[in-house]
């Protein structure tokens, strides 16, 4: 066994490696510097067979594309793995020349790919959703009951498709609020927690409280329009609507953010990649929303109604993709007092119809 050269490496950014104990070329590997002795410093210019190694470095793909880099200076090179990692071997009057072209490499591609922006939250997480939603479970377990009992309020809070596009609109909002039993409160209470409590990063969580409210009426109000237009005696209780509003919302706000980002990057995006939110809730709407017992037409018009209110929305979120703003609370309690008042206020007219 011949003499061990112990090396003392550097990486491209000037920081010390962990020393490694090499050997000298195998055979095979001095042949190979012979036979590329016509390789600038190469043996027909009189130099030792002395090797350094520059590493370690995880992982092999990094030291391969090293390796590329000094194929194309025809240098020769080995590649090895060591316990510390992948070294790669050169030749020592090879060296200098070796770290720069790779510290020049290491240079060009330092940013690249690009990464892309990651969206901030406009607003700070907030309890507001999941209060909402809790408040919605205690009105079905201390006031409502399941719609079995045939309750008083049931009566005049459901969404009848014929009494919604006439003499009673307020049952699209009211409506939002009854459910038929525990399970269809609390899963609609669970899921609706998820969602909506996303939709307050963006919105804050009276402008959230106020969309998602907004696209569960306005979704009711669609889904009794289309029954009447068929001729159907159709009714629906449920805050599934909303729910699927803010699946709506979230879907066409992360829409108008990538455009937003787009225009800024000047990057062109794929229409797999552009549809890609709007197919996410289309997916979210057959996984949760296609039950032999849903109605599949409110959350479907749920869904639409929270992506209209999402785009109008969006419009001022594109203009600070990836910025935060500070929060206006006078602005979020407004939102929110208003999203309140539409919910008792409906509920008021119900109860003196």
């Amino acid at each position: 066994m011949g003499e061990q050269y112990r090396i003392d490496a550097r990486s491209p950014e000037g920081e010390r490696f962990v020393p490694i104990a090499i050997l000298p070329p195998a055979r095979g590997e001095r042949a190979a510097m012979v036979q590329n002795s016509d390789a600038p410093g190469g043996e027909g210019e009189g130099h030792g067979l002395g090797i350094t190694a520059i590493g370690p470095v995880m992982p092999e793909r990094k030291v391969r594309e090293w390796a590329l880099v000094l194929q194309s200076s025809e240098l020769w090179h080995a590649v090895r793995y060591t316990q510390a990692g992948w070294v790669l071997l050169v030749r020592d009057e090879d060296y200098a020349f070796a770290a720069s072209s790779i510290d020049r490499y290491e240079a060009e591609n330092r940013d690249w790919p690009p990464r892309r922006p990651r969206e901030r939250p406009r607003h700070p997480p907030s309890i507001v959703a999941g209060v909402a939603f809790a408040a919605l479970a205690l009105f079905f377990f201390l006031v409502t009951g399941p719609a079995s009992g045939g309750g008083r309020l049931f009566q005049r809070g459901a969404s009848v498709a014929d009494l919604v596009i006439g003499p009673e609109p307020w049952r699209a909002i009211t409506a939002l609020t009854l459910h038929a039993d525990s399970a269809h409160v609390l899963g609609n209470v669970i899921s609706g927690t998820v969602f909506a409590s996303a939709v307050q990063r963006r919105l804050g969580p009276g402008g959230a409280t106020l969309a998602v409210v907004a696209s569960g009426a306005l979704g009711n109000f669609a889904n009794a329009l289309w029954h009447h237009s068929l001729g159907h005696h159709h009714a629906s209780i449920g805050a599934s609507t909303a729910v699927f509003g803010a699946i709506g919302l979230l879907a066409a706000t992360q829409l108008m953010l990538d455009r937003a980002h787009d225009k800024d990057s000047g990057e062109k995006r794929h229409l797999l990649q552009l549809v890609a939110p709007l197919v996410g809730g289309l997916s979210l709407l057959g996984a949760l929303g296609a039950s032999p017992r849903a109605d599949l037409g409110a959350h479907v018009f749920g869904l639409i109604s929270g992506a209209a209110i999402g785009v109008v929305a969006g419009l001022s979120l594109r203009k600070h993709a990836t910025t935060s703003r500070p929060s206006r609370p006078l602005v979020q309690v407004a939102l929110g007092a208003t999203a309140t008042g539409l919910v008792l206020g409906a509920w008021q007219l119900a109860l003196r119809a």
